[in-house]
């Protein structure tokens, strides 16, 4: 996309939000003031913050924040006779109006960007090591125990706080689920891979591998053997993050802090016996579903880790950043400078710049997705991870909605029927019910890809050539803004509504009755109006929908050529991403069960 067709991109979103931020203000005005009411926190049975002299502002009768704006309409309790709030879901016309802007779009690129060649991209970077201190400090041998270490730290308190503090005023749940799971796919969009530079599970294994805190040298627990061959794909990843997912939802692990802990707990151990047992890290690049899916979102990231001149990687005879030296310890996921195209497995370590005798590694800034634009070794078990994660995020927010559960009307709900027709208890019912959800967009997208399969072999001369396993594949990268953008959307609405919570834990993290810093009888309002989150929701879906688009064309592109003929390929595939957006839309139109607020 060129700058001028950028620049008309970014004039209509720009009038699309003023419209909507105008029309929300009115509704705003003229919404009557919340009622103030105590918190309704002995309801579930537990202690909740003081209200007396905390502030001025209006209680939510409901879910116990000051000048709530959610439009919260009632009280219910789930399955496990915890309390949750029903708040509404975006309104109709916003809805609508988000769903006009994803088809107008969608025909806007078909009609003029599909028609036209696609100009060479080119590759705008700043290297941020040209500031010299900071390369100087990447250098460092601290460099990252530095950040691991007190995270490490915290990793430990929070571990402990879910054993052995009170199950229900707790920080853990809050503290893990609603501002560090959440808030790490924003983390991801603009700092790409940097969480594993506070990665805990990374330093203990590390610690415990080399027998020092930070440093070169050789690993003397480590046995040295190889990653199973079959098992040297982000398969293992994918399916680790199914089952975290089953067990956050399934066995309601988010708001409990020992299941929380526990967790926490086994996500160590997976990191620590393949650090044992076998060379370098190699859970790090195909066991852990945290880097994973952060290494697949990071392509769309504006950070890169990259060779500063590919020429002098090509004279370079010793490999250092791949083998390390005194300076540098081996790349821990096997990465070589020489051949590195994308973000999926780099951990931004810094060992290649210390290890590197030339000094030919450059930290970017770089405009978004530049990794999905031109991928040029796409995998099938990328793919799939690809279309998963559309799955799962789609899945997350459905499970918010009465629609999928609905204690008090369980009969009209996906539960109930799953339960009703195979006679399975609530767990059983729910492990249906996600197989089938996550398997539906999976089937139904590779559906679309043997239609353009189809297309290709008949409209163009060198469609034939294209099997529906390959299209499934090569488009599917294009699958990932969506993706992104909806989970950006869905963890925005926690991030922002409820990640105040965490003030109030902050001085009674244990539930013990403590004070320390004079917040845990405070309630605190809202850090973005519900306004606001239901317009920046809607405007992510579409944002994530346009770079979804436009890579779709690049990747039409560079299979079938350039011409109006061979872009009525990919009409498929374009409806398969309106198709996903706008259930994206759907999702954030319906009521929403609201787990973590005060309660």
């Amino acid at each position: 996309m060129n700058i001028r067709r950028g620049s008309l991109f970014g004039l209509c979103f720009l009038v699309l939000f003023l419209l909507v931020q105008s029309v929300f203000s009115q509704d705003a005005e003229t919404s009557s003031p919340m009622p103030k009411k105590p918190h309704a926190f002995a309801q579930s049975g537990a202690p909740g913050p003081a209200t007396g002299d905390a502030t001025d502002g209006r209680m939510c009768e409901f879910c116990g924040m000051i000048d709530c704006t959610m439009g919260c309409k009632a009280i219910i309790f789930d399955s496990q006779y915890r309390k949750m709030v029903v708040m509404p879901g975006i309104p109709d016309w916003l809805y609508y109006s988000g769903l006009v802007a994803i088809i107008l779009v969608s025909f806007f690129f078909a009609e003029t960007v599909g028609r036209r060649t696609l100009r060479k991209r080119k590759r705008r970077r700043f290297d941020l090591l040209r500031w010299g201190a900071l390369k100087r400090f990447i250098r460092l041998p601290i460099f990252p125990a530095l950040f691991q270490f007190p995270t490490t730290l915290l990793f430990a308190f929070l571990i402990y706080a879910g054993l052995a503090g009170h199950q229900v005023v707790n920080i853990v749940p809050t503290l893990t689920w609603t501002i560090w799971w959440a808030g790490l796919i924003f983390i991801v969009l603009f700092a790409g891979k940097i969480w594993c530079v506070f990665c805990p599970w990374d330093f203990v294994a590390t610690v415990l591998s080399r027998l020092r805190l930070f440093g070169t040298g050789r690993a003397p627990l480590n046995l040295g053997l190889q990653w199973p061959r079959r098992l040297r794909s982000v398969w293992p990843a994918l399916w680790l993050f199914i089952a975290l997912t089953w067990l956050e939802l399934g066995c309601h692990v988010t708001k409990s802090p020992m299941k929380t802990a526990y967790v926490a707990i086994g996500m160590l151990v997976l990191a620590l016996v393949p650090a044992l047992l076998f060379d370098k890290k190699s859970f790090c690049r195909y066991g852990c579903f945290v880097g994973r899916i952060a290494g697949m979102y990071a392509n769309f990231a504006p950070v890169e880790v990259r060779a500063a001149n590919l020429d002098v990687c090509a004279s370079c005879k010793s490999r250092d950043c791949f083998a390390g030296n005194e300076k540098g310890n081996a790349c821990p996921t096997s990465l070589c400078l020489a051949t590195l195209e994308d973000n999926t497995y780099c951990t931004m370590c810094g060992e290649c710049f210390k290890s590197c005798p030339k000094d030919n590694v450059a930290l970017n800034v770089r405009p978004f997705g530049e990794d999905l634009y031109d991928y040029n070794s796409p995998k099938r078990d990328e793919a799939f991870l690809a279309i998963t994660l559309l799955s799962l995020t789609s899945f997350h927010g459905l499970t918010m909605t009465p629609f999928w559960e609905n204690v008090t009307e369980p009969e009209g709900t996906i539960l109930g029927w799953v339960g009703d027709l195979f006679g399975t208890g609530h767990l059983g019912s729910f492990t249906i019910g996600m197989i089938v959800v996550l398997a539906a967009p999976i089937l139904l997208y590779l559906v679309f890809c043997r239609v353009v399969a189809a297309l290709a072999a008949r409209k163009t001369e060198t469609g034939g050539g294209h099997s529906t396993m390959e299209i499934f594949i090569q488009f599917s990268y294009a699958l990932l803004p969506i993706a992104l953008f909806y989970h950006l959307a869905h963890n925005g609405m926690h991030l922002f509504m409820e990640g105040q919570n965490v003030l109030t834990f902050l001085s009674d993290p244990m539930g013990r009755g403590w004070n320390l810093f004079g917040t845990a009888t405070r309630a605190y309002p809202q850090m973005l109006s519900t306004n606001t989150i239901w317009i920046a929701q809607v405007v992510l879906v579409v944002v994530g929908h346009v770079y979804g688009i436009a890579i779709t064309h690049r990747v039409t592109q560079r299979l079938f050529g350039k011409g109006t003929t061979s872009y009525l390929v990919e009409v498929p595939i374009l409806a398969a991403m309106i198709l996903f957006s706008y259930f994206s839309l759907w999702i954030m139109h319906l009521d929403m069960n609201m787990r973590g607020t005060l309660l």
